[in-house]
């Protein structure tokens, strides 16, 4: 037994040192003994970010459920008449036949089905929709999600902009690269990362796939997430924070714009929707599609480059340029949007998920496919 474990940790501890190998994370001739921390110079500790922002992430969750949501968000959105869905009665004769037919059973199993509960064959497809209906977001929830959003976002993007106009690297780029990995982590910064990171891991939990909801409505804003935690986490790892707080500070501004033109969405508010997707149109292009690939991408492959060459600075341009295909892929969305805006008159979120369906619709939709 003993031996067994001996040989586990021999394993363990060989893995890990071919994994953290310095060669491959740090410039030619360092160490990690080189970027040990001291009273007056701090660099990043791995630790912090497998630990802090998990932790963190629990706060998020409590201030949304017990603070954020019924001291904010639903009075907001009773003020705009938005009502939660109500999902049908328990009913297992009904839940079978959803489970075997959903939205669909034959005539005969209809038939069969509203005799045996006493019910008309109506009422039994009304109770199918209204089923159907809850495996899907309702404009509810897509409304609390938005300003939940919303507020998180206007807190990163004011506190990131108060924080940057302090920093070198904001006027000289080159700075984020000069003299690297030594630089110093200020506090303001350590904080910045670790909320942030603590709101992506808080929105992954909170989007897991929940019991009868559909896949893609969680699967997409799941993946997205979990790709800035990963360029996040490995940007702190290299000590990359200098680029990576630049890269925070411009994905967030077109955010504010986008998240408060859903919520007018949601609420029918059409004058304000248009309003708000001009400005976050504006915001979008320049920012993701001018300032990111022109001024952050460009300073990354040609001038950061000429300060380090391990392979872990590749790694960290490949997720770079992820993010940008990431931002191209929305930018060609968005353009879809605009597209659809001017051939029917209104606006569609096309990065959200399906949109809801009222009772009417759906009995529209079915009677078709049956005819």
């Amino acid at each position: 037994m003993n031996c067994t474990m001996e040989e586990g940790r021999w394993w363990w501890h060989s893995l890990s040192a071919k994994f953290w190998h310095p060669d491959f994370w740090l410039p030619l001739g360092l160490t990690w003994d080189d970027l040990k921390s001291t009273e007056d110079f701090q660099y990043p500790e791995i630790s912090d970010v497998l630990v802090y922002p998990i932790t963190l992430s629990a706060v998020y969750i409590f201030l949304r459920a017990f603070i954020f949501e019924p001291i904010f968000i639903v009075p907001l959105a009773q003020v705009a008449k938005i009502k939660q869905r109500q999902p049908p009665p328990e009913n297992k004769t009904l839940e079978e036949v959803f489970r075997r037919f959903l939205t669909s059973p034959s005539k005969d199993v209809l038939e069969a089905t509203a005799s045996s509960l006493n019910m008309s064959e109506r009422q039994v497809e009304r109770w199918l929709r209204r089923r159907y209906a809850s495996f899907r977001l309702s404009k509810y929830d897509k409304f609390m999600d938005c300003a939940y959003d919303l507020i998180c976002h206007s807190c990163f993007c004011v506190y990131g902009i108060s924080i940057m106009k302090t920093k070198p690297w904001l006027g000289n780029i080159t700075l984020c690269w000069e003299d690297y990995p030594h630089h110093n982590v200020d506090r303001d910064i350590w904080w910045y990362y670790m909320l942030c990171l603590a709101y992506y891991w808080s929105t992954t939990f909170m989007h897991l796939p929940r019991p009868g909801r559909k896949l893609n409505d969680a699967v997409p804003m799941m993946l997205h997430h979990l790709f800035t935690i990963l360029l996040m986490m490995f940007s702190w790892t290299c000590n990359f924070v200098r680029v990576g707080s630049l890269v925070l500070v411009v994905h967030e501004c077109a955010d504010i714009p986008l998240l408060a033109a859903k919520m007018c969405k949601h609420a029918g508010v059409e004058s304000g929707t248009d309003i708000l997707f001009v400005v976050f149109l504006v915001l979008w292009l320049l920012t993701r599609c001018v300032i990111y690939p022109f001024w952050i991408m460009h300073s990354a492959f040609f001038e950061a480059t000429t300060y380090m060459f391990m392979p872990s600075a590749y790694i960290f341009l490949g997720l770079l340029t992820g993010l940008l295909a990431l931002n191209l892929l929305w930018t060609g969305l968005i353009l879809g949007i605009i597209y659809r805006k001017l051939r029917a008159g209104r606006l569609e979120d096309l990065r959200s998920s399906a949109e809801e369906c009222s009772d009417d619709e759906m009995e529209v939709r079915n009677g078709k496919k049956a005819q």
